[in-house]
């Protein structure tokens, strides 16, 4: 199963006619889902798939509340995972699913773009991802080349 979160306007969202199965879930700016389903859906998927705006390095404001949402419910404790200290993971997905980190703006420059590929790896990290991949696009037309890396 794959969840993707986005943070596009759902005509563009419609129009980047992206190849869903029946228990795929995407969550977007305009579909509402309750906190507790966010890490229930995002520790149970294959395949977490986030696009977001580039902003000054890092997600959108509204794909980063849905981070913030998930670090909430980490456990209180500490682990040393790849040599830093992490929050220890409590959901039972750990490193079976593979997180894409899709970034698209005009304009992004190669510090915004390494801050972004530094962050989507931490995050991975963070939520004991099996691999983490990072791609950027110049417009969110070009987005349509989504359907070719997430089959």
């Amino acid at each position: 199963m794959k969840v993707i979160v986005h943070d596009l306007q759902e005509k563009l969202w419609q129009e980047l006619g992206m190849r869903l199965h029946e228990k795929d879930i995407v969550i977007g700016k305009e579909k509402n889902i309750a906190d507790s389903r966010i890490e229930e859906l995002m520790g149970s998927c294959g395949q977490l798939i986030i696009i977001s705006r580039c902003v000054y390095g890092g997600f959108s404001p509204f794909i980063q509340q849905m981070f913030d949402r998930r670090r909430e419910n980490f456990e209180p404790f500490l682990e040393v995972r790849q040599g830093q200290s992490q929050y220890v993971v409590n959901h039972e997905n750990k490193s079976a699913f593979g997180l894409i980190c899709c970034f698209y703006g005009d304009n992004i420059t190669s510090a915004e773009e390494q801050s972004a590929r530094i962050q989507s790896v931490l995050d991975g990290v963070a939520l004991r991802a099996r691999g983490v991949k990072v791609l950027f696009y110049d417009t969110a037309d070009k987005l349509k080349q989504l359907n070719n890396v997430c089959v």
